[in-house]
């Protein structure tokens, strides 16, 4: 029998190489005649080679980049008919052609090697999508010559049945080439009313000869589109056959700096577009589809709301029940109620303010803390887990323990506009209480409450959503009429000094060594803890004390080692946790490493001194005691301390982000403060002292150095403050003034001589 399922298992393993090299051979052919196809475009802009002097020194330069979007079309458009889905009316098939001329070491690093998804499946209810890439890369060198990267060269990085990924190098890429290369893709639409989102940017970090688009659909299918930012508007007709017909043509369009402090949404010109397979039967209605053919640009965001409206009041509708259902969300009001009475409070005489503070960190602690005994590294890493707001949960507890919240509906500070959005998805919501104007929501379990997220700090084109008793809807026709919209509250900005880095660091010279020991306590507020805290805080340590804080009798390990069904998990619970406790010191050492950019050794009593977890006591604060190298450097019996290094690796704004035309979208208005205290080893004396003081300060933030010393001890405080989340461009200067101070002190030194 043995030998038998041998036999069969090598089988099996023959027939699959046979198929997968069979359906590697067809790829191959078909990616062979699509390449003949693009490079056989009759297209003048990819046919210059003359850049205008005005980019002779851009590292880079877009001489021309073509979409051609097809489906369903009857005419020979370039592309369809390749067989890529065997239902072709329900297919989209794009190829996206850029030609470059790579001019410095930055752009060939930049090119010198392609990655793409190939072939990618997802399975729903409603479909089984499927999407097929193939790529072509050619290189023109200065003298004319060109030459095809072989498809033989394409590497697989991931070669599974759910999804194939690859990638092809470009060996020999050289400043003065020109890249020519092309991504055709197909993906199939299924009429599941759903739509897929399109975008057309106009912009790019590189100057643009030539960018085009051409649309060609199918008379069954709709479009809906919306242009941003002075992007022009779509190019629409209808063909002989009543296809849809797109184009959008610019030319020289200029580079645009994004990777600082940009705001695309807002800033950057771009056209979305909606495609779906039209219905117009019946039920299009509530579904809210397009008809087939139709093409509807969109001017408001009343179909944006309208969704929200649909979603949200389904969702109530649902949900309401909780008071006469066993939904969960009522029996977090009473498992808040027993968690008060054991902490000494009386729950009813709470006020509502108290009551939603503690409801939220009984709903963070009873359902994103809990552990998930089947899957115990998923449990040790939960703090890396994002949420997205949770506002429905919160809604629903606070509705269900007869507080008064409501729903504030929002732009994203960075994203789409609320008049601009296209659909529900572009606009957040977050849970506040309509007596007070408290904000809650969680993105993450170290959230607190009556935070606003920093992603809607100052909005204030805002909807509130509420909700009118649902017993009247008698038909989901009629689920919207449940939500009543009104004006909503304006959300609050945090100043500079609730998001603070504060570095407390004593040092001490290892003369013989070149190095420092360094005892370091760190405080972080605000939207600077979140990532700290999920590098350094254990899963254990933290239930631990949520449990403390709830008056809990038993340890995690205490209740599975009591529980019947819970007593097999104990020895895998506790393996998880020492391997989480053992890489704890890693983790440490890595923040240190990353903050100074120097070497860190000898990492020890390192310890997170308060968690930040509760808004009694909101502050993230950890220590820890190394060994710093990299900053003592010998000069014969002398020692130079590269002092300004201490500062860890403040912001450098490169050349080509100094001229400023955008309107600048700091992530929040923060603060860096630094008290630095050297002990001056014995039989040495420090110069240099008096010049570390510097002073920049204006209307847009600060960079202050304040260094003393005596005999024994040397002194240095240091403050760097960005005061706004959002600055003018006309602004940016001042801005630049002590960004650049920082940057200027990052290079200060003292000597210290030896007596």
């Amino acid at each position: 029998m043995k030998k038998i399922t041998v036999i069969f298992s090598l089988l099996i393993t023959v027939i699959g190489t046979l198929a997968q090299s069979k359906d590697e051979a067809k790829y191959r052919k078909e990616s062979e005649e699509v390449r003949k196809q693009v490079w056989a475009w009759d297209k003048a802009q990819f046919r210059v080679k003359d850049i205008p002097q005005q980019y002779a020194n851009a590292s880079k330069v877009v001489i021309a980049h073509h979409t051609e979007l097809t489906a369903d079309s009857k005419s020979k458009v370039a592309f369809y008919g390749l067989a890529f889905g065997s239902k072709k009316e329900q297919s989209l098939s794009e190829v996206v052609r850029e030609i470059i001329k790579v001019n410095d070491k930055n752009a060939v690093s930049e090119y010198s090697e392609l990655s793409f998804t190939r072939l990618a499946r997802s399975s729903g209810f409603f479909a089984d999508d499927k999407m097929t890439t193939y790529i072509g890369v050619r290189v023109t060198k200065p003298n004319g010559s060109v030459k095809e990267i072989n498809a033989d060269d394409i590497v697989l990085t991931k070669d599974a049945s759910s999804e194939k990924k690859a990638r092809v190098a470009i060996p020999d890429l050289q400043p003065g080439d020109i890249l020519d290369y092309f991504i055709a893709s197909e993906h199939n639409m299924t009429n599941d009313m759903s739509t897929k989102a399109y975008q057309i940017l106009l912009f790019d970090n590189a100057p643009i000869l030539s960018l085009s688009f051409h649309a060609q659909l199918g008379k069954k299918y709709a479009v809906e589109y919306r242009s941003y930012n002075g992007a022009p508007e779509l190019k629409v007709d209808k063909n002989n056959e009543k296809e849809i017909v797109i184009d959008v043509e610019k030319t020289n369009i200029p580079p645009f700096e994004t990777s600082l402090w940009a705001s695309p949404a807002r800033q950057l010109p771009f056209i979305r577009i909606n495609f779906s397979l039209g219905y117009s039967g019946i039920g299009s209605k509530y579904l809210n589809t397009r008809k087939p053919g139709e093409v509807n640009k969109i001017t408001s965001s009343e179909v944006a709301i309208e969704s929200i409206a649909n979603e949200y009041s389904k969702a109530y509708y649902d949900g309401y029940w909780m008071k006469y259902s066993k939904m969960h969300w009522d029996d977090i009001e009473d498992d808040t109620k027993k968690k008060a009475k054991k902490m000494g409070l009386n729950y009813s005489l709470l006020n509502d303010d108290e009551k939603a503070n503690l409801l939220f960190y009984t709903y963070r602690f009873t359902q994103l803390l809990q552990p998930d005994l089947d899957n115990m590294k998923a449990t040790v890493n939960k703090g890396a887990r994002e949420y997205n707001g949770l506002t429905h949960a919160l809604f629903f507890t606070f509705k269900a323990a007869g507080l008064e919240p409501a729903m504030m509906i929002s732009d994203d500070r960075t994203g789409f506009r609320m008049n601009e959005a296209m659909n529900g998805s572009d606009l957040i919501s977050t849970t506040y209480l309509k007596g007070s104007n408290k904000f809650y929501s969680l993105w993450s379990i170290y959230d607190l409450p009556l935070e606003v997220p920093a992603v809607v700090e100052g909005v204030t084109n805002t909807k509130s959503f509420t909700f009118d008793h649902p017993a009247a809807v008698t038909s989901y026709k009629k689920m919207a009429d449940l939500t009543n919209v009104a004006p909503g509250p304006n959300a609050p900005v945090s100043t500079a000094d609730k998001n603070a880095r504060i570095e407390k660091i004593s040092l001490s010279l290892i003369p013989d060594q070149g190095a420092f020991a360094v005892k370091r306590n760190t405080t972080l507020k605000g939207f600077y803890k979140v990532d700290a805290q999920r590098n350094l805080i254990l899963y254990e340590d933290y239930y631990e004390y949520e449990r403390n804080y709830f008056h809990g009798e038993k340890s995690l390990l205490e209740y599975l080692q009591d529980g019947k069904q819970t007593k097999k998990y104990v020895d895998e619970v506790k393996n998880a946790f020492a391997e989480a406790r053992k890489n704890q010191k890693d983790a440490f050492i890595k923040d240190a490493k990353e903050w100074f950019g120097q070497d860190i050794t000898d990492m020890k009593d390192f310890k997170v001194e308060n968690y930040g977890v509760r808004h009694t006591s909101p502050d993230f604060v950890y220590s820890s005691s190394f060994n710093l190298n990299g900053l003592v450097k010998k000069a014969g019996n002398n020692l130079i301390v590269e002092i300004g290094k201490l500062q860890g690796q403040p912001l450098s704004v490169k050349e080509e982000q100094r001229k400023r035309t955008l309107d600048v979208y700091a992530p929040f208005a923060r603060s860096i403060g630094y008290l630095i205290e050297l002990v001056i080893p014995d039989g040495y004396t420090v110069d240099g002292v008096q010049a570390l003081n510097t002073k920049v300060e204006n209307e847009t933030g600060l960079f202050i150095v304040e260094a003393s010393s005596t005999d024994k001890l040397l002194t240095i405080k240091v403050r760097k403050q960005y005061l706004h989340n959002y600055e003018s461009a006309i602004n940016f200067d001042k801005m630049l003034a002590f960004i650049d101070a920082s940057n200027t002190w990052l290079n200060a030194k003292l000597l210290f001589k030896k007596k």
